[in-house]
């Protein structure tokens, strides 16, 4: 069996994660299938690629093992990295951000000399001219990360020249967590298509996704979750979108310096009016002589910075490095 089939085998038969990897298309698991495209079979010899799951039955001990934790510090899957046994056992944590780095250095006391930061990929997007007839705003994520504060947002706008497409489902993760979770949005999701304006598509897998972001003007994110990346964002960014968004979590890291950032508000009336300003602010200068040269330099930047090209490299050395320190030891 050669390396990468034995590391997609293992993480397909992962049942301890809430969600299947071979039934998700999260941002976490296609990262990691892209990992897997993007490096040639020798990069994995030797390695044991945990993704984010802190589980003990997950070590391997003729291995090296990695955790790729792109999970918040409070989820479930990371609590195990608060017991030294189980972070003894880890050669290498990766993190996506360095927000999420300090986050769980600071909470777990994880030593720093065995976390690395690796960040996030994307497939270069080409650049397409926007339409001119309306704005086309887009919330491509889970519901959870704001969806309602949005969509009570863009009902109070009420402009005819903008419309708000909705690409949001549980059924991304999965049957299994559909089937936990989806009741619990259908009502916002069956508000989504009964709203003016609001165009609902549900679960688009990614590259319908990337399709859409070439004719989108504003990708509109009130996020009330602390992203630890934000993949959304990142392609949003790539494909010439303006990002608006809030400062929680890892989103200034990614987002800046191009992103409209808000100041996070745990109070839902307070964001929800700071945040309006904000995409009124963006949806009038869309168009104008400067937003247009920042977004130029926006799409340039980050189709370079967060290329697969760059990163493999980086990938790759890691791999080599750990590797080399094992042999050592």
């Amino acid at each position: 069996m050669d390396e990468k089939s034995r590391i997609l085998k293992k993480v397909n038969s992962d049942q301890s994660r809430p969600v299947l990897f071979n039934e998700s298309f999260g941002g976490s698991e296609n990262q990691f299938r892209l990992l897997l495209k993007n490096l040639p079979d020798e990069s994995f010899k030797d390695i044991n690629l945990i993704l984010n799951n802190a589980n003990h039955e997950l070590i391997e001990k003729d291995k090296i093992n990695v955790l790729w934790m792109h999970h918040f510090v409070n989820q479930k899957e990371a609590k195990n990295l608060g017991s030294k046994d189980f972070v003894d056992k880890l050669d290498w944590i990766v993190f996506n951000s360095n927000w999420n780095f300090e986050k769980f250095v600071y909470q777990f006391k994880i030593p720093e000399g065995k976390s690395i930061v690796i960040k996030n990929a994307i497939e270069e997007i080409n650049f397409h001219d926007k339409p001119k007839d309306k704005i086309n705003l887009i919330y491509h994520t889970t519901p959870w990360r704001g969806l309602k504060i949005l969509l009570k947002v863009f009902k109070n706008l009420n402009l005819d020249n903008v419309e708000l497409n909705v690409c949001s489902s549980t059924i991304i993760y999965g049957e299994k967590f559909d089937a936990l979770l989806g009741k619990t949005y259908e009502g916002l999701f069956n508000e989504c298509k009964n709203t003016k304006n609001v165009n609902y598509f549900g679960f688009l897998k990614n590259e319908k996704i990337i399709e859409k972001l070439k004719k989108m003007h504003i990708f509109a994110h009130p996020s009330i979750w602390p992203e630890t990346s934000c993949i959304a964002a990142i392609e949003s960014m790539a494909a010439g979108c303006e990002v608006v968004t809030t400062n929680l979590g890892a989103l200034n890291e990614t987002c800046s310096p191009f992103g409209t950032i808000i100041n996070f508000e745990k109070k839902p009336e307070d964001l929800e009016i700071k945040y309006s300003e904000a995409l009124i602010k963006s949806i009038k200068s869309f168009w104008s002589e400067e937003t247009q040269k920042k977004l130029k330099l926006q799409r340039e930047t980050i189709n370079s910075t967060y290329s697969w090209d760059v990163r493999s490299d980086e990938w790759k050395k890691f791999f080599d490095k750990t590797r080399k320190l094992k042999v050592r030891t």
